[in-house]
């Protein structure tokens, strides 16, 4: 199996090195397509008014290919698509994200926004963001989840899977629904001119069995959200990207 992975903290996060670890205990066949940057926030943004920087990464501690890509998480993703490291990918997993990506955040997440990319083109896809910064837990509990989770992704194209470990506990989980919004967001300006936001979280807004509340009761939640039921499956797609590689 062809696996890719992503994110959007960028290629030195200990999150992707989390990842890349437990996922080439499962493939042999895996590639790092990441953000030499940190890209929070990038939803799934595209490049479009220049050629993207590629250079090969050094990954020593993980021991696969890798590349740092001068752009956002999409952008990774479609390279990926359009065959510039080689095979097409069977699986993208995108993450571990450094922080949860819970209710109306999928919609503003970089690492969420690769999954749904791939998901776009019924690539299988599973994004990954935890609460919880031990690195050997949450490797722990990629562990225990891939399998299972990348199974329901292989049986469901066109679906990505949102996966959000709890500061403490997920070993056990629950498939949840995507909270709606749950927080208001408020405006101080700064001189006049500056405006800085800040969120309000509404807690009367937080549904019983959305990934907010499982998550906060500790459980690990997994979120099938539904990207595309006709997009045609191919393992290359046609763009208009320029790479520059080295």
């Amino acid at each position: 199996m062809k696996v890719y992975l992503t994110n959007d903290d960028g290629i030195t996060a200990p999150g992707l090195r989390v990842l890349a670890g437990v996922v080439s205990d499962f493939s042999d066949d895996v590639t790092v397509v990441a953000p030499k940057t940190n890209q929070s926030g990038k939803s799934q943004a595209i490049t479009i008014d220049h050629s993207l920087h590629v250079k090969p990464y050094a990954t020593e501690d993980m021991g696969i290919d890798a590349y740092a890509v001068a752009g956002t998480p999409t952008d990774c993703v479609r390279l990926i698509m359009a065959g510039a490291f080689g095979e097409p990918p069977d699986l993208l997993l995108s993450g571990v994200n450094w922080g949860s990506n819970l209710g109306p955040d999928v919609y503003l997440s970089g690492t969420v926004g690769a999954a749904r990319q791939a998901a776009l083109h019924r690539i299988p896809a599973i994004a990954w963001s935890t609460d919880n910064f031990s690195e050997k837990m949450v490797a722990d509990l990629v562990a225990q989840y891939l399998e299972s989770t990348v199974a329901m992704a292989l049986a469901s194209p066109g679906t990505l899977y949102n996966v959000n470990f709890p500061m403490r506990g997920g070993t056990s989980s629950a498939l949840a629904t995507l909270n709606g919004p749950w927080y208001t967001d408020q405006v101080t300006w700064v001189d006049g001119s500056h405006a800085d936001l800040s969120r309000e979280i509404q807690e009367a807004d937080i549904d019983v069995g959305s990934d907010v509340f499982c998550v906060r009761q500790g459980l690990t939640s997994i979120s099938p959200i539904v990207v595309s039921r006709r997009a045609k499956k191919t393992g290359a797609v046609q763009n208009d990207l320029t790479v520059k590689i080295g």
